[in-house]
């Protein structure tokens, strides 16, 4: 019988960032960043229109319910909204504890 190895709660789980739809759930722990509902739609905070490598940057992307994701596209996405978003995504990893993958 093999020795038993300790559990170490300091132990931080990194999984290496992509911009799968598979990975933005998980970093977003499958909720919703502005309500914490269940998440159901990935949205590029930067929209595909203005950019079409937007959706290729992990960092541009978060997970959002579909009443938060409507809210968003909502009388259009202004520059305001975009920097508003990208604080909100910050602020969020950082509560979840995924500051590392800001």
């Amino acid at each position: 019988i093999p020795p038993a190895v300790p559990f170490n709660p300091v132990v931080k789980e990194f999984v290496e960032p992509n911009p799968s739809d598979h990975f933005i759930y998980w970093l977003f722990r499958y909720r919703c960043m502005e309500c914490k509902m269940a998440g159901q739609e990935i949205n590029e905070i930067v929209p595909r229109s203005r950019s079409k490598k937007s959706i290729l940057d992990w960092r541009n992307r978060v997970v959002l319910c579909r009443m938060c994701h409507a809210q968003f596209h909502l009388m259009g996405v202004t520059q305001t909204k975009i920097q508003l978003m990208q604080a909100k995504r910050k602020e969020y990893l950082q509560s979840i504890d995924r500051g590392a993958y800001l």
